[in-house]
């Protein structure tokens, strides 16, 4: 029998007892969900799309209590769990769905056994010939750190010229230069040595690491199960004996400032607070957390309200591009259809240009309804206007 042959037999029977005792050990619970029940674990693992990380369970904003009503109304209807987060998705992106969660040691508890058992297995498949050095391109840690730096200099082009320190031509061209340098950066790879020889010791430390993953997966898969409850994250997670989360408002913002410091790229977080001073009008905290944003990556929320503040500061073109910018990375963002239609009608004198903003608007079911009534008013006077 060939190595191979003999190594998949290994892999199959464990992974055979692993299914056996996972199906053995988890329980049988014949306790219906009420319409109750799963309406607030529906919620739970839903984040609120201007509560700022909170769920729509959580969030006391009248969104969110629009969506509860809304998912109510699903629920009553005869709509599946999969077709009403489907429905959110649609409308607010993936970014909607809190589970599983990105943060909390439900997840390191999950990924270090998959980890175990993808390096098991890869130890044990190993082919059989000597290390061919390849030439490194460039080291990985500073592929990341040119990668970082060109986007941090895109971030700072849009900035530059919101301000009056380039112009448009010299932003232009500045603009095309780096992007130029971003994707061939994108382009870089970095080469890696072939797999060394296997030995017979490598081959019982890839079978022992392979044991103890499964045995660790499968230890996660039922505690996990018999401890969730209805509104639990479906990874677990670090949370008070109540099952609920921290009330944000009751964190200061100098608290969240050193979160932030300590976690510098988690988006959410830094979004979490760059909300708070938006919405305070604190604009010059927020913009400060919106660039460090937007040098990590396009967020369409960073992108509309920086696009606002620009506005109001009277940079009527600039702050016209970062909303249209963040509606073409999703256009499934209510306020940045409110801001279009604002700039294009106040700004830019421009009534035809804001119809169909607020028309779009309106369409979303999930809004407040004082920006209901708000978007009609508008509406009704902008087609006065034409």
């Amino acid at each position: 029998m060939s190595q191979r042959l003999r190594n998949s037999l290994y892999l199959g029977l464990i992974i055979g007892l692993l299914v056996a005792v996972v199906i053995g050990l988890i329980p049988r619970d014949t306790t219906s969900e009420t319409a109750a029940e799963r309406s607030h674990r529906i919620a739970s693992e839903l984040r609120c799309p201007f509560c700022h990380g909170e769920s729509i369970a959580d969030a006391q904003s009248a969104i969110a209590a629009d969506a509860r009503d809304l998912i109510d109304e699903q629920i009553a209807t005869g709509m599946t769990d999969t077709e009403i987060f489907d429905y959110f998705v649609a409308r607010y992106t993936e970014r909607v769905l809190l589970s599983p969660p990105l943060l909390g040691w439900g997840t390191l508890l999950w990924a270090l056994p998959l980890l175990l058992l993808v390096g098991g297995v890869a130890a044990l498949r190993r082919r059989k010939r000597r290390a061919v050095p390849a030439p490194i391109v460039v080291s990985s840690d500073a592929l990341d750190d040119a990668k970082r730096v060109v986007a941090a200099d895109l971030a700072d082009i849009e900035v530059q010229q919101a301000t009056g320190e380039l112009d448009e031509d010299e932003a232009s061209r500045l603009r095309e230069s780096y992007i130029s340098e971003q994707q061939a950066l994108a382009a870089t790879e970095v080469a890696a040595p072939q797999p060394e020889p296997p030995s017979r010791k490598r081959r019982l430390v890839g079978t022992a690491i392979l044991v103890v993953g499964a045995l660790a997966l499968t230890v996660g898969v039922v505690v996990t199960v018999q401890d969730r409850t209805p509104g639990d994250l479906i990874t677990g997670g670090v949370a008070d004996p109540s099952n609920a989360p921290r009330d944000l408002t009751k964190v200061t913002d100098e608290e969240l400032e050193e979160v932030v410091a300590a976690n510098p790229d988690v988006i959410g977080m830094r979004m979490a607070l760059a909300g708070r001073y938006f919405d305070g009008g604190e604009f010059s905290d927020a913009l400060r957390h919106y660039m460090e944003v937007l040098a990590r990556e396009q967020h369409p929320e960073a992108l509309a309200n920086v696009g606002w503040m620009t506005y109001l500061s009277d940079e009527i073109d600039t702050g016209l591009k970062f909303v249209e910018r963040s509606l073409e990375v999703t256009p499934d963002l209510p306020q940045a259809y409110w801001y279009l239609a604002n700039i294009r009608y106040w700004g830019m004198n421009d009534p035809a240009g804001a119809v169909a903003p607020l028309e779009t608007l309106l369409e979303f079911e999930a809004i407040p309804d004082e920006v209901r009534a708000l978007a009609t008013d508008l509406l009704t006077q902008v087609r006065a206007a034409l």
